[in-house]
């Protein structure tokens, strides 16, 4: 009578002090992190890590080189014309 007492007094001090289940699983991606419980799920953005922008160097540009071409000159109403 004593083991019957004292299992039943341990079963009932179990199911007093058993509290709800809340299972909630949590999980990390590349672009998002979130977590599922009982009463619902979460989804949240990752932030943008703020890169300050970079100097930007322009070289000026090289000046053209002009070659005549040797048959730059012509003649025109019988003046000839070089340009």
């Amino acid at each position: 009578m004593k083991t019957i007492a004292m299992s039943l007094s341990a079963a009932l001090f179990m199911m007093v002090t058993v509290t709800n289940a809340s299972a909630v699983t949590c999980a990390e991606g590349v672009r998002r992190a979130g977590c599922a419980g009982p009463n619902g799920a979460v989804a949240v953005r990752k932030p943008v890590a703020a890169v300050p922008p970079k100097a930007v160097v322009v070289a000026p540009a090289p000046k053209p080189v002009v070659v005549a071409p040797a048959h730059a000159c012509r003649y025109v109403n019988g003046v000839r014309v070089c340009r």
